[in-house]
C-alpha cells in the first residue's frame, strides 16, 4: 500500500459528493416529471412570464434549470469540502456549510445587508427562474455561474 495524496483525496471527496447530488437532483427530476405526467398529463408549460412553451421546450428548461441548481450546490459542496480540512469531522463540516448557507440567506433578506449582496453566492440561488420567463434574462444567470465558479 502507498500513501495517498490529500490533494487526490479532496478532489474525490469533492467530486463523489457532487455525483451524490447530481444523482439526487435526477431522480427528484425524473419522478417529478412521472409523478406530474401521470396525474396531470404532458401540456405546454405556462412560463413566469404568462406565456406558453411546447413540451419539448419545456423539458429543456428544466434541465437547464435544474444544471444551473447543480452549479450552485458545487459551490456550496465546495464550501462543506474546504471546513471538511478544518475539522476532523465530516459532519461538523457539513453542519458549518449549511449554517453558513443559512446565515448568507437570512442576510439576504434584510435590506440592512444589502450592501453584502453582491458578496453573497446565495443572492444567485433563484436565479434560475428567469429560464422560465420569455425572454429569457441571462444577465443574472451568467452572473451566479461565474459566482459559483469562482468560488469552487
Amino acid at each position: 500500500m502507498r500513501p495517498v495524496r490529500r490533494g487526490s483525496l479532496l478532489a474525490s471527496k469533492w467530486f463523489v459528493a457532487n455525483l451524490y447530488i447530481a444523482l439526487g437532483l435526477l431522480l427528484l427530476g425524473a419522478a417529478g416529471l412521472i409523478a406530474g405526467g401521470a396525474i396531470f398529463g404532458l401540456h405546454p408549460l405556462a412560463l413566469l412570464s404568462g406565456g406558453k412553451v411546447g413540451v419539448g421546450h419545456a423539458l429543456w428548461l428544466i434541465v437547464l434549470s435544474y444544471l444551473y441548481i447543480l452549479v450552485a450546490m458545487a459551490c456550496v459542496i465546495s464550501l462543506a469540502v474546504l471546513f471538511s480540512t478544518l475539522t476532523d469531522s465530516s459532519l461538523t463540516a457539513v453542519a458549518a456549510a449549511l449554517v453558513l448557507v443559512i446565515v448568507m440567506e437570512v442576510l439576504g433578506v434584510f435590506s440592512v445587508f444589502d450592501f453584502l449582496r453582491p458578496y453573497l453566492f446565495t443572492s444567485h440561488f433563484d436565479a434560475w427562474q428567469n429560464l422560465l420567463q420569455r425572454p429569457i434574462v441571462w444577465t443574472p444567470i451568467w452572473k451566479g455561474l461565474v459566482t459559483y465558479s469562482s468560488g469552487s
